[in-house]
């Protein structure tokens, strides 16, 4: 009797591990960063549209000077 019962604990012990190190939660948490992630670039493309009709001028300088600082830090990273 005290056998199966180390067993069973044993058993037990196993499938909460098992559970606990399951990839399960982490996919979870990987679909909700990656679903608010999107819904974040979402909000920011929607926002740049709006300031591109109400402001195209400002617009068109602030998209080149993101593209000027993506380009700097491209060239700083680059291996030579």
């Amino acid at each position: 009797m005290a056998a199966s019962m180390t067993e069973n604990e044993a058993i037990d012990r196993l499938q909460r591990r098992l559970k606990w190190e399951a990839p399960g939660p982490l996919t979870d948490l990987s679909n909700q960063v990656t679903a608010s992630g999107f819904s974040l670039l979402r909000a920011l493309a929607q926002w740049v549209r709006d300031l591109a009709e109400e402001k195209p001028l400002i617009s068109l300088l602030i998209a080149f000077e993101a593209g000027f600082a993506v380009a700097r830090l491209g060239r700083r990273r680059a291996k030579h």
